[in-house]
Formats: structure tokens, C-alpha cells, sequence
């Protein structure tokens, strides 16, 4: 055999030898999240029911998923996986609580997830349901600016009830404000707020109180929130109305 062949075929057995003993491994995948389900649908809660679901996700990449940081609306909490790194393949879940003390109606609540995900390095889930009630006040607080003293605030509060159910009447007016009910659309009833003539100056946070004949929630507590101007005004408006 020619001694050339015998150089080539002692070289080719020796990059052979090479590659068996050190393997050139394959760009390893970046990290993918990958959740079972974006959106969770609770159907229909009484109100002041906590709603608690957890979201599973996966890491289908190559490398360790890091969840760097999770962010809920209002009303809700989101707690982050215990192990903020998740190896490939492994799984992971977000929990996530609702309260509804303060809502009514369909109500949709979203949570961003924020991951190492180079093609996904944000993720947002939905939390979707009813909240069922026999009386809600719409808003559930109110808050409104700067008043003189005697004011009327302009916004105002709805208190709503299933047919069947009675509202009024304020029982508390609060230590800063006064408070009306008066007859509203759809049955609904209209909480007005005017500021007492002789309430401090500043800011400050009340409440207001309405009966109803709901067996659930008899009485209806309205926060009530603002600043009052060092002035007064000509009149008292909701004296007008009485």
C-alpha cells in the first residue's frame, strides 16, 4: 500500500477517534415558556368569594427559564414560582388570587409574566368571570377633588339591587360629608355627597352608610375620599333636595 494511503487512513482513524472522544454539541435552544392555558374562566362567584387558580407553564427551550418578575391588576395578587429558574422540560406555576369584595358583573383581570424568554419576554393571563351580588354600589368608593365647604361633588354613586330588593336609606352620613339617596334609571339608586358647612379644612377620607333589605349585604359602605378647599360655599345643595 502506498505510504500516502497509509497517512490518509492513520488520519482519517484519528479524527474519528477525536470526534467520538469530543463531540461537537449543537447550539443549545434558548428558553421557551410555554403555559397551559392564557386565560381562566371562574363562571360565576358570590361576591366577596376569593378566586384563587394557578397557571402552569413549561420550559421547552434548551436552557434555564428565569421568571424575573410578576405584575396583577387590581384586586388581584400574583405570587411568582418558588424557583424563579426553570430547568428545560421542567414545569412551573403562577398562582393567583382574586378578591371580589369589591366588584360585580363580568369582570376580566390580567397578570404579566416577565421571563428570559427572547421570543416571549412578556406573557399576559386573563382571569375572566361574573360576580354575582344583590346590591353593588358603582363606583364602590368615591373620590372627589377638591370641594368648598357645602359643595355638592359632581360625580356621584349608584347603588344597584336585584328587584327584589330595597335600598335605603343612608343611615351614616360621614364626619366631613352629607349624604342624599334620590331615585336613578333601571331601578338603580343615586348617593350624592355634598361637603358639611362646617367640616375642617384638608384632605380627607370618609364614609357613608345605606341600608337595604338584602339578607346578604343589609348594609352598603361607600368610602368617600378628597380634599376640602379653606372656602364655603353660598349654599348647601343637598339641603335643597331634602
Amino acid at each position: 500500500m502506498p505510504h500516502s494511503k497509509l497517512l490518509t487512513g492513520a488520519f482519517a482513524a484519528t479524527a474519528l477517534l477525536w470526534a467520538a472522544c469530543n463531540p461537537t454539541a449543537a447550539p443549545r435552544q434558548p428558553p421557551k415558556i410555554v403555559f397551559h392555558e392564557a386565560t381562566y374562566d371562574f363562571g360565576h362567584a358570590e361576591q366577596g368569594t376569593t378566586i384563587t387558580h394557578r397557571y402552569t407553564f413549561r420550559n421547552d427551550g434548551g436552557l434555564d427559564l428565569a421568571v424575573d418578575n410578576v405584575r396583577a391588576s387590581c384586586d388581584c395578587t400574583a405570587v411568582a414560582p418558588p424557583a424563579r429558574l426553570v430547568p428545560p422540560g421542567a414545569q412551573g406555576t403562577i398562582e393567583v388570587r382574586l378578591d371580589t369584595m369589591r366588584d360585580f358583573g363580568h369582570k376580566t383581570r390580567t397578570i404579566t409574566v416577565y421571563s428570559n424568554d427572547p421570543a416571549q419576554p412578556v406573557t399576559t393571563l386573563a382571569l375572566v368571570g361574573t360576580v354575582d351580588t344583590e346590591v353593588a354600589a358603582d363606583p364602590p368608593s368615591l373620590y372627589v377633588g377638591h370641594l368648598a365647604r357645602g359643595q355638592t361633588a359632581p360625580n356621584e354613586v349608584r347603588v344597584r339591587a336585584a328587584s327584589n330588593v330595597a335600598v335605603g336609606p343612608v343611615i351614616r352620613s360621614g364626619h366631613v360629608v352629607d349624604a342624599i339617596l334620590s331615585d336613578a334609571d333601571r331601578g338603580a339608586k343615586r348617593l350624592r355627597v355634598a361637603v358639611k358647612h362646617d367640616a375642617p379644612p384638608g384632605r380627607f377620607n370618609d364614609s357613608v352608610a345605606v341600608r337595604t333589605t338584602s339578607a346578604r349585604r343589609p348594609v352598603v359602605t361607600i368610602a368617600v375620599a378628597g380634599i376640602v378647599d379653606d372656602v364655603a360655599a353660598s349654599a348647601h345643595p343637598l339641603e335643597k333636595q331634602q
